[in-house]
C-alpha cells in the first residue's frame, strides 16, 4: 500500500512539474508570437498554445512508441514564426488594409502546423523518417543553435514588450530600457548557470516558481500594484477583449484574412516545417541515449502527423517531442503516461478556467525563460558538442549560425542545404570507390584446375586485373577509377593487363559522370589492346551502358556476365588457351592425379590403382547428390563437372565450382563421414576412379603405404586449396 501510495505521488509531482514547466513555456511563446499591435490578443493566443500542447501531448503519449514522451509546440521553430508573425502584422496594413492581422497571424501558424503534420505523417506512413539521418551533424547543429540565438534576442524582445526587430544597442541602453531587461537577462543567465552546474530536474522549475513568488511579494512589500507594473512596462497589458461575459476574449475574424500576403510566405512556411522536421529526429534521438532504448522513428512520427493536424485545429504552433522536459518524468521514476496525463489535464484547466493567467506572468519571467532555452540551445552546440566536431565540422556550424544572425533565418537554411551537399560530396568522394584491387594470380575461380593450367594461371595472373567497386559511382569518385586502371596499364613492372575484370556487385548505381568515364575507360582499353569485362551489374546499369553504346551485346557474355566468378572463369579460359602449348599432356594423365615422388610411392600407387572403380558418367548425371550420405572419394580422369548448392530443397541452385580432368570431388564428406553439402553433376561425358569408405577401410588395413599415399595426395590439394583462399583474404584485407 505504502509503495502504492509512493507511485502515486511521483507521478503528481512529475506531473504537476511537466504542467508548471509547459503552462510557463507556452505563456512565453504566446508574448513572443502576439506582440507589438498583436498583444491585445495575447490572451486568446495563450490558449491556442496550451491547447495545442495539451493535444500534442496526449497523442504522442498514447500513439507514439514511448509512453512517458512530452510533447508541445517547441521553442526550435517558435523564433521564426515570431518573426513571420512580426513582418505579417507590419506589412499587411499597407498591403491589404481591409484585413485582419491577427486572424492572418492565426492561419499562418495554423497552416505551417497542418504542412508539417501532413509531411510527418506521410514521412511516418512511408518509413522514410531515416531520410533526415543523412543530413550532416554540424549542420544541424548550426541550424539549432541559430534558432537559440533568435529565440534568446525574442526572450530580449519580450523584456522590452518590443518588436523582435525593434532590438538594437540603443534601444537597450535607454535608461528607460534598462529596469525593464536587466532583472530579466539576470534571471535566464541564473537559470542558464544553474543548469549547467546543478544538473537536476528541480533546477529551471524551482527557479520558475521562486520567480514567480519573489516578483509578486516584491510588488506586495513596494505597496505597488499590478495596475502600476502593468503600466511600467513589467506585466502584459490587459486584453481589452476580454471580459467576465466574453471569458475566451477576442476570436480571429477568418473573413478578413489576408490571403494574398500569407500566400507569398509558403516559401517561409515550408522552411519551418523543414527546421521542425529536423528537431522532431534531434529531440528522439536525444531521448533514445537519455532513456537508453531505442524509439520507433516512424511510428512517433506518424503520431507527431495527427498531433499537429488536430493542433492545427485550435491555431497552435508545431509541436513534437520536448526531450528537455520528457527527461524529467523518467529522472523521476515516472514510467507510465500518469505524468503526461496530469500534465495535459493541468493545462486544459488553466485554458478553460484562466485565460488571463499570461496577463499576470511578468516579463522578467516568460523573456528570461526565452533567453534561457535560446542559451540553452547555443551552449549545446558551441560548448557540449564541441569535442565531438572536427574543427571543419565546427567551422560549418559556427558560419551558418552566423548566416542566420547577418543574412537571417531563410538565408542560412538555404546556406546548410549548399554545405551539406557540398560536406556530404566532400566526405563521400573520399571514400574509394574500389573496394579492392586484386589479379587473377591471387583471386581464383571456383573451377578447380590441374597442376599445369594451375601453374599457368599462377605465371602470368597477372594479366587479369581485378576491381571490386563499391557504392554509388559518381564524379567525385569515378576519375579514381579512370585513373587506377590508367596506371595498371601502364606500368612496365609485371606487364600491362590484357583483361580488366570490374565486379560491380556492391555498386548501387552510376551518374551521368560515371558513365563518361566508363566511356573513356573502354577507350583507354581498346587503346592498350586489353578487354573491358563488366560483372554483376544491374539492370539499370546495363540499361545505361547500353544507351551510352559501351555495352553492345544484348545477353551475357564476352562484355559482361552475371558475378564475378563467371567472368573471372572467362578470363581465365582465354588465359590458359593462349599458353596451350606450354601445358604438358603428360601432366594432364593419372600422374596428375596420384602424384608419386620416388620409386616406393610409384609402387604404392599401382597396389592403389587395383582399389579405384573405373566409372563413366553419362551428360547430366549427378554423380554426388546434396543431402546425401558420403558416398565415396572420386578423381575426374576427363570431363568436367559442376558443384551446385542449394539454401533449402525448393531454392535455385547456386553454382559453387567447377571441377576439371586431374581434381578431386567428395573428400570432406568422405573423411568427415558426414552428409554431403552440394551435389555435383556431370557437364558432359565424365569418366572417373572412385574408392568407397568400406574400400578405403580394407586399403587401410592391407596396404598402409598405398593408404598414406593416397591422404598425402589428397591434403596436398585441400593444402594448395587453403593456401589460394588465405591469399585471397589477404589481399582483400590489404
Amino acid at each position: 500500500m505504502l509503495r502504492q501510495d509512493h507511485r502515486i505521488g511521483e507521478s503528481l509531482s512529475a506531473g504537476l512539474t511537466v504542467g508548471l514547466l509547459t503552462i510557463l513555456m507556452q505563456a512565453s511563446f504566446a508574448t513572443l508570437l502576439f506582440s507589438g499591435t498583436l498583444a491585445a490578443s495575447r490572451g486568446l493566443g495563450f490558449q491556442m498554445t496550451l491547447a495545442g500542447a495539451a493535444v500534442i501531448g496526449l497523442v504522442l503519449s498514447l500513439a507514439g512508441s514511448y509512453p512517458v514522451t512530452v510533447g508541445m509546440p517547441h521553442q526550435l521553430t517558435i523564433p521564426i514564426l515570431a518573426l513571420l508573425s512580426a513582418r505579417l502584422s507590419h506589412h499587411l496594413p499597407t498591403q491589404q488594409p481591409g484585413a485582419d492581422a491577427f486572424a492572418t497571424v492565426v492561419v499562418m501558424i495554423a497552416a505551417t502546423t497542418l504542412l508539417f503534420g501532413l509531411i510527418s505523417l506521410l514521412l511516418g506512413m512511408s518509413r522514410a523518417g531515416n531520410l533526415f539521418r543523412f543530413l550532416p551533424y554540424p549542420v544541424l547543429g548550426g541550424f539549432v543553435a541559430g534558432s537559440g540565438l533568435l529565440l534568446a534576442k525574442g526572450g530580449l524582445s519580450v523584456m522590452l514588450a518590443s518588436r523582435a526587430s525593434a532590438v538594437s544597442l540603443p534601444l537597450l541602453t535607454q535608461g528607460a530600457s534598462l529596469p525593464l531587461w536587466l532583472p530579466g537577462v539576470a534571471f535566464g543567465l541564473s537559470m542558464f548557470l544553474a543548469s549547467r552546474i546543478w544538473r537536476s530536474w528541480l533546477t529551471i522549475p524551482s527557479f520558475l516558481l521562486f520567480g514567480l513568488l519573489i516578483f509578486h511579494a516584491l510588488l506586495a512589500l513596494t505597496g505597488d500594484g499590478v495596475a502600476e507594473a502593468r503600466q511600467a512596462g513589467f506585466l502584459p497589458a490587459l486584453d481589452p477583449y476580454l471580459t467576465a461575459q466574453n471569458p475566451a476574449g477576442r476570436w480571429p475574424d477568418l473573413h478578413h484574412v489576408g490571403w494574398a500576403t500569407l500566400g507569398t510566405m509558403i516559401p517561409d512556411m515550408l522552411s519551418v516545417t523543414f527546421l521542425a522536421s529536423l528537431g522532431t529526429l534531434l529531440n528522439a534521438s536525444s531521448i533514445e541515449v537519455t532513456i537508453d532504448r531505442e524509439l520507433n522513428l516512424n511510428r512517433d512520427l506518424k503520431a507527431v502527423g495527427i498531433a499537429n493536424l488536430l493542433a492545427a485545429c485550435v491555431g497552435s504552433p508545431a509541436g513534437f517531442h520536448s526531450q528537455s522536459v520528457t527527461t524529467l518524468p523518467h529522472h523521476m521514476g515516472v514510467n507510465g503516461r500518469s505524468a503526461v496525463l496530469i500534465s495535459a489535464a493541468l493545462c486544459l484547466a488553466t485554458m478553460l478556467g484562466g485565460q488571463g493567467l499570461v496577463q499576470h506572468i511578468p516579463y522578467v519571467i516568460t523573456g528570461g525563460l526565452l533567453l534561457y532555452l535560446g542559451l540553452s540551445m547555443v551552449a549545446k552546440w558551441l560548448l557540449d558538442q564541441r569535442a565531438f566536431l572536427s574543427s571543419m565540422e565546427f567551422y560549418i556550424l559556427i558560419a551558418i549560425l552566423l548566416m542566420m544572425v547577418t543574412a537571417g533565418w531563410l538565408a542560412a537554411i538555404i546556406f546548410g542545404l549548399i554545405l551539406a551537399v557540398m560536406l556530404f560530396t566532400f566526405e563521400y568522394s573520399r571514400i574509394s570507390a574500389i573496394r579492392s584491387t586484386l589479379t587473377g594470380r591471387n583471386r581464383r575461380s571456383n573451377v578447380d584446375r590441374n597442376r599445369a593450367q594451375s601453374r599457368i594461371l599462377e605465371q602470368h595472373g597477372d594479366s587479369i586485373l581485378i576491381l571490386c567497386l563499391q557504392g554509388h559511382i559518381f564524379f567525385g569518385t569515378a576519375h579514381t577509377l579512370l585513373k587506377t586502371i590508367r596506371h595498371h596499364l601502364e606500368s612496365h613492372h609485371r606487364g600491362s593487363p590484357q583483361w580488366v575484370l570490374i565486379d560491380m556487385r556492391l555498386a548501387s548505381g552510376l551518374d551521368a559522370s560515371a558513365i563518361n568515364t566508363f566511356s573513356s575507360l573502354r577507350k583507354l582499353c581498346d587503346s592498350h589492346q586489353s578487354k573491358l569485362i563488366l560483372t554483376a551489374p544491374g539492370s539499370q546499369i546495363i540499361h545505361s551502358l547500353r544507351k551510352a553504346k559501351i555495352l553492345k551485346q544484348d545477353g551475357e557474355g564476352a562484355e559482361w556476365f552475371a558475378d564475378l566468378d563467371h567472368g573471372l572463369e572467362h578470363c581465365e579460359n582465354e588465359l590458359l588457351a593462349f599458353h596451350a602449348d606450354s601445358l604438358s599432356l603428360e601432366e594432364q594423365g593419372l600422374e596428375t592425379i596420384l602424384s608419386a615422388s620416388n620409386s616406393m610411392e610409384r609402387e604404392a600407387r599401382k597396389r592403389l590403382l587395383k582399389h579405384l572403380t573405373l566409372q563413366e558418367w553419362p551428360p547430366g548425371s549427378i554423380i554426388i547428390e546434396q543431402g546425401s550420405p558420403p558416398p565415396g572419394l572420386y578423381f575426374i580422369l576427363s570431363g568436367q563437372v559442376v558443384v551446385e548448392g542449394r539454401n533449402r530443397p525448393d531454392g535455385p541452385a547456386i553454382r559453387l565450382r567447377t571441377m576439371d580432368p586431374g581434381t578431386c570431388i567428395g573428400e570432406i564428406s568422405f573423411y568427415l563421414q558426414r552428409q554431403t553439402t552440394a551435389s555435383v553433376i556431370a557437364q558432359g561425358t565424365v569418366r572417373t576412379l572412385s574408392l568407397s569408405l568400406p574400400e578405403l577401410r580394407m586399403l587401410e588395413d592391407q596396404d598402409s603405404a598405398a593408404a598414406s599415399l593416397l591422404h598425402k595426395n589428397v591434403a596436398r590439394r585441400l593444402g594448395k586449396r587453403l593456401i589460394l583462399t588465405n591469399e585471397l583474404a589477404f589481399n582483400l584485407s590489404g
